[in-house]
């Protein structure tokens, strides 16, 4: 299936995209559940999840409501072993597992009470042909309850970090790019007044880091995104620098804050037997309206609209960490070393240098564990394969000028993601100098 979600492009970790979209539905669930209830979930319903991935929401609502039967449908081979082994605990099957698309179920007509599609549809080509296809295999009356994000109102901090708008922009028009629509959240009653549906309901659950704490919160975001846009030209280096060094003085603050939001817009099938058929044309008008193209720079972000802050953007520079955040009175280890010059080169050792890369190499790879959590890495393992991420750079950064006077920006381990590779480069960022 095309689309702006595929698996292998997407991440390069997939068993960490899994616990990625496990803690994704952790963050929302109490409140989603509630909701479902409210829109008419009960137990004994004949339901199912389209898109289901992992399979950890229609495992949870099971584990409420255990008179259900229930199917999960998804398309990607990957992701569809782990729902098939999630659909049975215990020797019972706790749901049936479907491998098939959302464009074409191949399910029977009239058949489930309730229908979830959750963060699928803003990935998806054709969001209004799976709607259609939604339609037809719900029960008359049925509910069909679609969440999904709008990247117009996706993540939202104190203190306030003005590069996240970038990235955003730079997400959307890369999703745009691949055939998604990461703003459809505000347009899904319009998709489902066209395909069939009735008693339509529009609403907003969120979730806070002081309700939820940072940890839960941080879990369920792809924090490697920024670098994945990088890579792809749509976001300049510069700025991911600023992104990351920003998140992580935000984080320091002790009245940081973060918050997002996902709309839940459900709708009932259609009784009335007046009912249209699939129109390309239509989802032609629907899709083309809401291309970020078509609308003024920065309209579709709300920190932008506020803020106007691009200019600014452009002007920022380069940071780097020169102070110690971790431990000020700690003195760097005894090293036989030869004074260099420690004007402001990437990748210079301040003060002195250190003549032998496998000193260099055993104190990258003693953070690198640390901070980590990890002992059983090696100089080559790559740091985003192996539980690395973007919000850790700056603290591997600091820790490192702070403790082995060690002064690195944040891109250099972007550029070098390895232990072998990152002490190459300090050892020759450091040649014509003596050492």
């Amino acid at each position: 299936m095309n689309g702006s979600y595929q698996l292998q492009n997407f991440t390069k970790n997939r068993e960490a995209e899994v616990i990625r979209l496990k803690a994704q539905v952790e963050l929302f669930f109490e409140k989603e559940y509630d909701l479902y209830k409210n829109l008419g979930l009960t137990d004994g319903m004949e339901i199912i999840e389209c898109g289901a991935g992992p399979g950890y929401l229609i495992k949870n609502i099971l584990e409420r409501l255990p008179g259900c039967k229930a199917t999960a449908l998804e398309i990607d081979p990957f992701l569809f072993s782990v729902l098939t082994d999630n659909s049975q605990s215990n020797g019972k099957r706790l749901f049936n597992p479907v491998n098939g698309s959302i464009y074409e179920t191949k399910l029977p007509d009239n058949n489930f009470d309730f229908v979830i599609t959750r963060l699928v549809v803003e990935h998806l080509q054709e969001p209004l042909k799976a709607l259609f296809e939604l339609n037809r295999i719900l029960k008359p009356g049925g509910k069909l309850v679609i969440v999904s994000n709008d990247f117009a109102y996706h993540l939202i901090t104190y203190p306030v970090i003005h590069e996240l708008d970038e990235m955003y922009d730079a997400y959307c028009k890369s999703r745009f790019s691949e055939g998604g629509n990461p703003l459809i959240g505000r347009q899904l009653p319009v998709y489902f007044e066209n395909s069939n549906f009735e008693k339509i309901n529009f609403e907003i659950v969120t979730a806070h880091s002081k309700i939820s704490g940072d940890e839960t919160f941080l879990k369920a975001e792809n924090v490697n995104i920024s670098k994945s846009l990088v890579e792809a030209g749509f976001l300049t280096r510069d700025t991911l620098a600023n992104l990351v060094e920003k998140w992580f003085e935000m984080l320091k603050d002790p009245y940081h804050v973060f918050y997002r939001q996902l709309f839940v817009v459900s709708g009932e099938k259609n009784r009335s037997g007046n009912l249209s058929s699939y129109s390309k044309n239509i989802e032609d008008k629907l899709k083309g309206a809401s291309k970020i193209d078509n609308h003024p720079e920065g309209e579709h972000n709300i920190d932008l609209q506020r803020d106007k802050f691009q200019n600014l953007m452009n002007k920022y520079k380069q940071a780097s960490f020169t102070k110690n955040a971790f431990s000020p009175d700690q003195k760097s280890p005894e090293i036989n070393t030869t004074s260099v010059d420690s004007q402001s080169k990437p990748g210079n050792v301040s003060g002195y240098s250190i003549p032998d890369a496998n000193k260099i190499e055993t104190i990258l790879l003693t953070v690198w564990k640390d901070i980590l959590k990890n002992n059983s890495l090696t100089k080559d393992d790559n740091y985003f394969d192996v539980g690395g991420d973007s919000v850790l750079i700056p603290e591997i950064v600091a820790r490192l000028s702070g403790e082995y006077n060690i002064k690195l920006r944040i891109l250099d381990i972007f550029d070098n993601p390895s232990i072998g590779l990152l002490s190459d480069y300090i050892c020759k960022s450091t040649s014509g100098y003596s050492i």
